[in-house]
């Protein structure tokens, strides 16, 4: 049986939005600096990279988990 296909609120919709980009400077921000070894600065740019997504994809799980909580 098929089911009725349901429609994604903002707010979920946001929530997939942080925790994609957030894995993707998790991921690849350690690939940039890689390529981007004989920069001086690269060190600090990584770990604004890595905080930004971990702090995405944190923020992400948390409103996930507030919102199906509410409920």
């Amino acid at each position: 049986m098929v089911g009725v296909p349901q429609h994604k609120t903002v707010r979920e919709r946001v929530e997939d939005a942080m925790r994609e980009v957030g894995t993707l400077l998790i991921a690849f921000a350690p690939l940039d600096a890689a390529f981007n070894a004989e920069r001086s600065y690269i060190v600090a740019l990584l770990l604004i990279f890595l905080s930004a997504g971990a702090l995405l994809f944190t923020g992400a799980i948390a409103l996930e988990w507030r919102r199906t909580r509410a409920r």
